[in-house]
């Protein structure tokens, strides 16, 4: 567990690292610093509410297996949208703008079911 932890710690170290010296350089970085200080507060937060506990059991695989996967069904489902409306001219987005939509709502919906498949306790897919 302590080497998981000097990984995250190590990678948030990292992007920050190279999201300073980038920007220093002229670039826009700032959303790489912003990452790297992002995983490390989660690396201190996983740290603290895990204690010595195991980080995983077959539970929480099992709500994350659960989670993910309605994660992407979600996902597919936003993306026949996105197409759909495309195709019939309904909206019309940049290739950016609807990756990053695509993005967000992955994210999103993960952690929504994550939340929501960890309150429930247990998971009952069919």
């Amino acid at each position: 567990m302590k080497n998981k932890f000097l990984m995250r710690m190590s990678l948030g170290a990292a992007l920050t690292f190279a999201g300073l010296l980038l920007s220093m350089m002229g670039y826009n970085a700032g959303s790489i610093v912003i990452a790297g200080a992002t995983v490390i507060v989660l690396a201190f937060v996983i740290r603290w509410r895990t204690g010595d506990q195991p980080e995983s059991d077959e539970r929480t695989k099992k709500i994350s297996t659960a989670s993910i996967t309605c994660s992407w069904l979600v996902t597919i489902i936003f993306l026949a949208v996105l197409l759909g409306g495309g195709y019939l001219g309904l909206l019309t987005l940049p290739a950016q703008m609807a990756l990053e939509a695509v993005a967000w709502v992955m994210s999103l919906s993960a952690v929504v079911f994550l939340v929501y498949f960890k309150r429930k306790g247990d998971v009952e897919l069919t």
